[in-house]
């Protein structure tokens, strides 16, 4: 499911216009983005566990020159599922 999707999912299921549901969709997505951005937690009962990890720089080997290199630091996004979803996918 892509986002055009979703959008079409949630207005018929709420009975709402495409334009309505986007924008409920877009507030939700810039809101989580807002909290990963300010290194906080997201937590959303019964889906999930949104959380960003950060990754120190390192030392590591290219493997087509055999050089050493610096790989900078850098954050991502992991998200952990709650019980009831992973309980829904079985």
């Amino acid at each position: 499911m892509n986002k055009k999707e979703l959008v079409e999912s949630l207005s018929e299921k709420r009975n709402i216009t495409k334009k309505e549901a986007e924008v409920f969709v877009d507030t939700i997505f810039d809101t989580i983005t807002d909290q990963l951005v300010a290194d906080e937690k997201v937590l959303i009962s019964g889906f999930g566990t949104f959380k960003v990890n950060h990754r120190n720089e390192r030392k590591g080997v290219s493997p087509k020159t055999q050089e050493v290199m610096t790989i900078p630091a850098s954050s991502t996004v992991n998200f952990k599922p709650s019980n009831r979803l992973k309980d829904a996918m079985n």
